[in-house]
Formats: C-alpha cells, sequence, structure tokens
C-alpha cells in the first residue's frame, strides 16, 4: 500500500503533536503524525509535570527561561483545561542559597520574570509543611499540568482540523531517492502490515529515538539520551510546587498536581545507552527524598504510589553529559548539515517550550514548501478550552442532567474543557463513576476508544487517568476491560488479555516501592483481586522496561 502526504511528522509527543497542529493551521491538512507506541508515551509521559516559567533557568541559562516564560503564559491562554494552576513557591535556606536567590531576582528583573517575595512567616502559614527554619521564599507561575492531556489535546485539536494521527505505527525506514528523502516505511504494530507513505518533507520529531530516525538516512546525531526518576506520592504536602533555589539539581523540585491529588517528586539526571532501557533508580530516589526532606521535612510520611523514569533528549556536540548540557531547543536543516534533502529534525528542548519548538520547526518546513503562512497557534484556541466560568456552568449541567456528583464533573472539566459536556452526552448510558481514585466515568472510556486513538488498556489510561490513583488500578480494571468489550465489540477473551496485560503494565511502577513498605498492603490487596480470585498470573516478575510516569 502507497499513501502520499504532503508533511509526514515522526513522534507522537508532545513536539510532534504540537508540530502536526501548527502544520494543520497554516493550511497543511494533509499530513499525518505516526507514533510506534502511544501518544504521549514516552519522554513527554515521563516529564516531571512542572510546566516553567522560567524560574528553574533563570540563573543558569536565560534564554531557555525566557523561553519557558513565554511558553508558560501561552499555554494557560489556548489550554487552560490542561494547566493547574497552582503556582510554585521557591525557597531558600543556606547562605549558598541565599546568595543564589539575590542572583535569581537580578535577573529576573532583566527578563520579567514575574516573582513575589514573600515572609518565611507567610510561607510556612500557607504551607504548614514546609520547614520552620526556611530564611527566604518568593512565589513565580511555574505550576503543574497534565502532560498526557496536553499532548493528547494538540493531537485532537490537528485531527478535527484535518489532520491524521496514528499510534502503534512505527517507521521501519526512511524512502531515500539520491539524496533526498521521498516518504518513510511503516509497520502497523497491530496488524503487522508494512506500508510506504511519499511526502513533500519528513519532521523528525522522535526525542530521544531521534537519531535511529536520522542512521535510516546514513548519518547520526549527537542526541545523548538522559533519564530522571521520579516518586510519585498519594497526597500533597504542599498546595503549589516547591522549589530549592539553587543551581538546578536532584530532587529540588516536589509538584503538587491539584485536581490528581498526587506530588511527584523529581527529578534525577543520568546519561544512558538506550533509552528503551530505562529503570528507575533506588538511589536516585533516596538522594532525592534526602534533598526536598530539608524542606519538607515529612516527606517521607507520604505513600509512594509508584516510582517511575523518563528520558530527555540532550543534544550536545561536546563531552557535556548530563545537567552541564543546555536545554535549549536544537533544529537541525539536514539539507545544510548533511547534505540531505527533505527531512528535518526537532530535538532537545523542554516540554514547556515545544511549542515554540514546532513553531519555529514549521517555518522551516514552510519555507522549504515555498509557504509564507504565518504561525497562529499561540493565539487560536485548543479544542475544547473554556473558561473557568464555562467549566463550572459544563459541571453543574453535567451533575444535574446525569446525576454523576459534582467532584467527578469538575474532574471531567479538568481534563477535556468544554469537550466533557459533549463525552458525556454522547454516552448519558455510561455515566456512572468507575474509578474512584480519579473520579472517571464510563463514558469517558466509550469516547476514549471512539475518538482518541486509544485500542487498548494501557493506552487508555493515559487519557482518563485510570489506575494512576492511590489503588494502582485495583477496583476499576475489571471494569474498564468490561467497557472496552463495549466500546470495540472484544470477546470476552480478547477483554480478559486486555485487563492481565494492563495489570502487568501497572505492576512495573509499583515493584520499585516495595522495599519502602509504602504499597505493599495495597499490593496484597490486588494479588488478592486478580491473582487469587481472578486466576491471572501476573505481578510476579521483576520489570525490565522503561517506566514511564504513569
Amino acid at each position: 500500500m502507497r499513501e502520499n502526504f504532503d508533511v509526514v511528522v515522526i513522534g507522537g509527543g508532545t513536539t510532534g503533536t504540537a508540530a502536526i497542529r501548527d502544520l494543520v493551521l497554516r493550511g497543511y491538512t494533509n499530513s499525518v503524525l505516526l507514533e510506534r507506541d502511544d501518544l504521549a508515551a514516552g519522554t513527554s509521559g515521563g516529564c516531571h509535570s512542572a510546566l516553567h516559567g522560567g524560574s528553574r533557568y533563570v540563573v543558569t541559562d536565560k534564554q531557555t527561561a525566557v523561553e519557558c516564560l513565554q511558553e508558560n503564559k501561552v499555554f494557560r491562554e489556548i489550554v487552560p483545561q490542561v494547566v493547574d494552576p497552582t503556582d510554585a513557591m521557591w525557597v531558600a535556606k543556606t547562605e549558598e542559597q541565599l546568595e543564589f536567590a539575590k542572583k535569581w531576582m537580578e535577573n529576573a528583573d532583566d527578563i520579567g520574570l514575574p516573582y513575589e517575595v514573600i515572609t518565611p512567616e507567610e510561607a510556612v502559614k500557607d504551607e504548614p509543611l514546609l520547614a520552620g527554619d526556611i530564611q527566604f521564599a518568593l512565589r513565580t507561575i511555574d505550576t503543574g499540568f497534565d502532560p498526557f492531556r496536553l499532548c493528547i489535546a494538540q493531537a485532537y485539536d490537528a485531527k478535527v482540523k484535518g489532520a491524521v494521527i496514528r499510534t502503534h505505527s512505527e517507521v521501519i525506514d526512511l524512502i531515500l531517492e539520491e539524496n533526498t528523502v521521498k516518504g518513510v516505511k511503516v509497520l502497523d504494530r497491530r496488524n503487522g502490515t508494512v506500508y510506504e507513505i511519499y511526502a513533500r518533507i519528513v519532521v523528525n520529531a522522535a526525542g530521544p529515538w531521534g537519531s535511529r530516525v536520522t542512521e535510516m538516512a546514513g548519518f547520526k546525531i549527537p542526541v545523548k539520551p538522559n533519564k530522571g526518576t521520579m516518586g510519585v506520592y498519594n497526597m500533597r504536602p504542599t498546595k503549589t510546587l516547591i522549589g530549592i533555589l539553587r543551581v538546578p539539581s536532584d530532587g529540588d523540585g516536589l509538584v503538587s498536581m491539584g485536581y490528581q491529588n498526587t506530588s511527584l517528586l523529581g527529578t534525577s539526571s543520568v546519561d544512558i545507552e538506550d533509552p528503551d532501557a530505562a529503570v528507575p533508580g533506588l538511589d536516585e530516589i533516596e538522594l532525592m527524598e534526602s534533598s526536598v526532606e530539608q524542606i519538607i521535612p515529612d516527606i517521607r510520611k507520604a505513600r509512594m504510589l509508584r516510582m517511575c523514569t523518563g528520558v530527555r533528549p540532550l543534544y550536545s556536540t561536546t563531552a557535556e553529559t548530563g545537567r552541564a548540557v543546555s536545554r535549549r531547543m536544537i533544529l537541525i536543516d539536514h539539507a545544510e548539515e548533511h547534505g540531505i534533502e527533505g527531512i528535518v529534525t526537532i530535538t532537545g528542548g523542554k516540554y514547556a517550550t515545544a511549542r515554540l519548538m514546532a513553531e519555529e520547526t514549521v517555518d522551516l518546513v514552510c519555507k522549504k514548501l515555498g509557504s509564507d503562512a504565518e504561525c497562529t497557534s499561540h493565539k487560536q484556541l485548543i479544542y475544547g478550552a473554556q473558561t473557568k466560568e464555562e467549566a463550572e456552568e459544563d459541571a453543574r449541567y453535567i451533575h444535574d442532567t446525569y446525576k454523576v456528583p459534582l467532584y467527578s464533573a469538575h474532574k471531567m472539566t479538568a481534563r477535556y474543557g468544554s469537550r466533557a459536556r459533549e463525552i458525556v452526552d454522547a454516552a448519558p448510558e455510561y455515566a456512572g463513576v468507575i474509578c474512584e481514585c480519579a473520579q472517571v466515568i464510563g463514558a469517558e472510556v466509550i469516547n476514549a476508544f471512539q475518538n482518541e486513538e486509544v485500542y487498548n488498556i494501557k493506552d487508555l489510561r493515559r487519557r482518563i487517568r485510570n489506575g494512576m490513583g492511590t489503588c494502582q488500578g485495583t477496583f476499576c480494571t475489571y471494569k474498564v476491560a468490561a467497557l472496552y468489550q463495549k466500546a470495540v465489540h472484544a470477546t470476552a477473551e480478547e477483554a480478559h488479555d486486555q485487563l492481565a496485560e494492563y495489570m502487568q503494565e501497572r505492576w512495573k511502577g509499583i515493584y520499585y516501592t516495595l522495599q519502602y513498605g509504602d504499597q505493599l498492603a495495597q499490593a496484597e490487596i490486588m494479588q488478592a483481586f486478580y491473582v487469587t480470585q481472578g486466576g491471572y498470573d501476573l505481578l510476579d516478575t521483576k520489570p525490565t522496561e522503561v517506566i514511564p510516569h504513569e
């Protein structure tokens, strides 16, 4: 089979989905995004969930700080439903940190980064679990966000405007004629078929796997995979994102996720060879907890639900490694750099700067395709965007019309914005709550399988957060499996296999917490449900695969 598109985007993370959206907004609706796994299944799903506003980099990398500041404001405007507006508090305890704070404020003033200095007493009053001996504190616009829903929202926005989104579609080769990339060979990982797509240009947004794509054209790029381990807690010790005023280091941030009722401790920085083989480092967790307990002394009393890791696509042509490598975006025109036409690569950067990365990439694509279309992705709302007042109105409508608990209705509008109302209107018979942790209703499962490129229960969790709460799927997965069977007309055997595969996936992140004892009781309940009573042969091995932030 052969297909033709104007543009092929490789990679279904935040940069790839931002790029396909930008392309569509500039008129290139005949574009396709190819992702070998699922949307946000790689680097994007493995981030710290911090929507940076510049604070972390204002001393060490002012340009990155400027970009983060700009894009933080943009995301709050164009896709508010995925932003958790907790904002942030940065604190200092030591003399070294106080000196860093002075430099921080000087640079913040230089670039126009907003902040508010508060007294230590005010800080502790607002956040009672902070250490009582902090010496300095300030508030900033850094905040938490949902990395899964943002990525999926960008893809959905592109899709409804005409783009094609294909998950579980792996690019296995480039179609190269002389010195020009003419297209790609694709493996459909669901059925094993291979087909060709011809395109005017290919955008490589494969993150830490980016060099594997360029190797198909005969050259490598210096992408250095760098993993970051995180711990996910079942509570919010603080209302806001908390950071330590110091040079970026391991364990200097705790992201408080308001509407998800969890917190993420992160993150480490360890260079690795294979991004597919990253697993959490227990020593990294210990180091980070030791660090953050200096400002949140009781952090170890919170129950750690799981450990996870993500892999950064750091780009460096020098011997620099880890945190020494800049987080700036890198756009490569391979015609200029390597003499190969028809392909460009975008890598490096931050999740917070992905839209800007896509803008600069599509600027180059348009130039190569002879278009002068201007970027509007920073101004046009992503489908579902709504104000707080509109979200409240929709939540009330869902509650009053379908008797959905108001708490659940608010969770829905936080996930989908104005789409929440559409989702429950389309499947009112499934308006009951099926997941107590995330307050998910059955209609969300039906919608995901019908409209959001979901083909299995593992993918579903990135849309609705089933299994990401305190029980880690113990009490909701069997309900989800039943709805999966209805949504795709699956057999009972297929639903059974999906459930088993999903629970084994959950086990990956739980396994590493068991030595702490935090999840032992919950793991025993899970075993009782699915092994003793359900007869499943699972939850019995040490995981060896990458564990994304889920």
